[in-house]
């Protein structure tokens, strides 16, 4: 099952080119480390997932959501069935990531599971 796909998108942030033929295909379950240099495009190609920017260009689509259509009132949906956890990510350290990761889930309405 496909979890993620963006091809041949296009990245703006405000009326800036950011990225361009971004083509990414991540499938269910599957875990993916996004690294690069400062400026690269890093927290817009994931702000983009996540409908925090807007898809204006290009196809994308994120746990059956299409991004260039997604609806505010569907947002927290799309950021229940996708997970991201960012470098500077604050673990409770009475819990285990698993634990942390439930406790994330649940505030968010999801379903909790065992990894």
């Amino acid at each position: 099952m496909l979890l993620l796909s963006l091809p041949a998108a296009v990245i703006w942030q405000q009326n800036h080119l950011v990225l361009s033929k971004v083509n990414l295909r991540v499938g269910k379950g599957e875990f993916i480390y996004l690294v690069g240099r400062v400026g690269s495009g890093k927290s817009s190609l994931i702000k983009t997932i996540n409908a925090q920017i807007p898809l204006k260009e290009g196809v994308g689509l994120v746990a059956g959501y299409d991004l260039s259509k997604i609806r505010k009132k569907q947002v927290p949906y799309l950021r229940v069935k996708s997970a991201f956890v960012f470098q500077d990510f604050q673990l409770l350290t009475d819990r285990s990531v698993n634990e942390n990761l439930n406790s994330f889930l649940e505030q968010q309405g999801g379903k909790t599971r065992q990894i």
